[in-house]
């Protein structure tokens, strides 16, 4: 098995599943791949053979409601090759794009950072694909490649560009890309410039781009999307004037509202100190809980005009694993993330917030990527390489009601810790909590969770020693 995923559109609704994996080697260094997809019921669509390379790698793989991408790229030839399949499992045509051996090399280690994505899916129109240019330093390149009968276009960093540029987008949809742009002068600064750049998805040309400089507006802009009024919202953390964005820790978090030209409508900022920590819920025995910092995941928009923002609790603190590897010569880091509760933020249409409501769950820890960076900046890092317990969320057609769901490890007194995959609803306006406990030899079953139509989730049960995949509904009660 090579990979697994879920086909699903933006509200993350399961149409179905997929399922590549090696079926034989063949002569010449070819190998067979099966494609096999399910619907939402686990009943058989289609199984498709797909050859290629043995030096071929899956690197990614969306789904955009009208074909199922992947990201093979060709280690031995040096291409990224772009293979889609639509809803009957027919191949489309491919989409090859050469790389030297130094874009190949950057390209893994920014996939490596986790602050890289590489394929992202437009809902019924195309997807967006992300990759590293060999410039006068390094640069990027975005392609665009439309399934709906639409223009393909390309976006391109300057060949000439004095600086390292890098680009990740955060946010596609049918309108507008908006993707953060991160320029430094060398490998080794710690002084990073972020830009925004907003780009019409159907063209390609650029129709705006905000700076947010160190020396006067510095901000870590972590989610944006485009408001039912066709307005681009952006949402992160704000500092310090002058403060450096790497190390510092932020003053709040912020909403920033922008029409189609870049003019700024709005800008509402919520400091921790002043508002955020007056209103966070005291803990079980009555005293203020540790505030540390608030990893938001998704924001939700409700049928009413309020948003709710989901997210994590963490903070930076020592480990004590860490620091013994240190002072035995080992490698390590001395610090870690330690995950907690899960929060949901509710603001009103104006970005104005109106509550916090927090949700107990079990401690997470992982390892800093770097002990020198920021809480915040790390945080942002180990998403991808799921330090954090959140899975995903799901919203209905008539967005009054959403999912948000974690997994949990429940430490008992008295019985054996438990894995619970844990939900809150919204729903009629309220919030409440469900969860259903997820049941593992750990020795024998690998177990993993995946989103399935709503009320449902869906498990896979590896057993190691049996060599079967057990794949299964389970009914939320919700």
């Amino acid at each position: 098995m090579k990979n697994i995923g879920a086909l699903m559109d933006k509200n993350n609704d399961v149409d179905g599943y997929y399922f590549y994996y090696e079926v034989d080697k063949l002569k010449k260094g070819k190998r067979e791949y099966a494609i096999k997809m399910l619907d939402n019921n686990l009943n058989d669509i289609a199984t498709k053979s797909y050859i290629d390379e043995k030096n071929t790698i899956l690197a990614d793989s969306k789904f955009n409601n009208q074909a199922l991408m992947f990201t093979m790229i060709n280690v031995k030839e040096r291409q990224y090759k772009l293979v889609s399949f639509d809803k009957k499992g027919e191949r489309g045509k491919d989409v090859l794009i050469d790389v030297n051996k130094k874009e190949m090399k950057w390209l893994n280690l920014m996939v490596k950072t986790g602050n890289f994505n590489m394929l992202l899916p437009v809902d019924n129109k195309g997807f967006l694909f992300n990759y590293v240019k060999n410039n006068e330093k390094l640069g990027y390149g975005l392609k665009y490649i439309a399934t709906d009968g639409g223009t393909t276009w390309d976006y391109n960093s300057p060949e000439d560009s004095e600086e390292i540029l890098a680009i990740n987008p955060i946010e596609v949809n049918e309108k507008v890309i908006v993707a953060l742009e991160a320029s430094r002068k060398s490998l080794f600064s710690q002084t990073i410039k972020f830009k925004v750049l907003v780009i019409d998805i159907e063209t390609g040309k650029l129709l705006f781009e905000k700076e947010f400089d160190r020396e006067n507006n510095p901000r870590l802009i972590t989610n944006a999307f485009l408001s039912n009024e066709n307005e681009v919202v952006l949402l992160g953390e704000y500092y310090k004037k002058g403060d450096n964005i790497i190390k510092a820790k932020s003053l709040g978090i912020f909403a920033q509202i922008n029409n189609l030209d870049g003019k700024v409508i709005s800008d509402n900022k919520v400091s921790w100190e002043d508002k955020i920590d007056k209103m966070m819920p005291t803990g079980l025995d009555g005293k203020d809980s540790n505030r540390g910092y608030v990893y938001f995941h998704d924001i939700v928009r409700t049928q009413k005009g309020t948003y709710y923002c989901i997210g994590e609790k963490y903070r930076k603190t020592a480990s004590g694993a860490g620091i013994a590897s240190l002072a035995l010569g080992g490698s390590g880091s001395a610090t870690q993330l330690t995950i907690t509760d899960a929060m949901v933020f509710e603001f009103n249409n104006n970005f104005d917030l109106n509550n916090i409501e927090v949700f107990k769950k079990g401690k997470s820890r992982a390892p800093s990527l770097i002990d020198f960076g920021s809480p915040q900046l790390n945080a942002h890092a180990l998403k991808a390489f799921g330090a954090f317990d959140y899975e995903f969320t799901q919203i209905d057609t008539d967005r009054d009601r959403f999912y948000a769901n974690f997994i949990d490890y429940e430490r008992l007194k008295g019985e054996k810790n438990k894995l619970a995959f844990k939900t809150i609803m919204y729903n009629e306006g309220k919030l409440s909590e469900d969860k259903i406990y997820l049941e593992k030899d750990s020795k024998k079953i690998e177990l993993r969770v995946l989103p399935a139509k709503l009320g449902h989730v869906m498990l896979m049960e590896y057993n190691k020693k049996e060599k079967t995949l057990d794949i299964h509904l389970e009914k939320l009660n919700i």
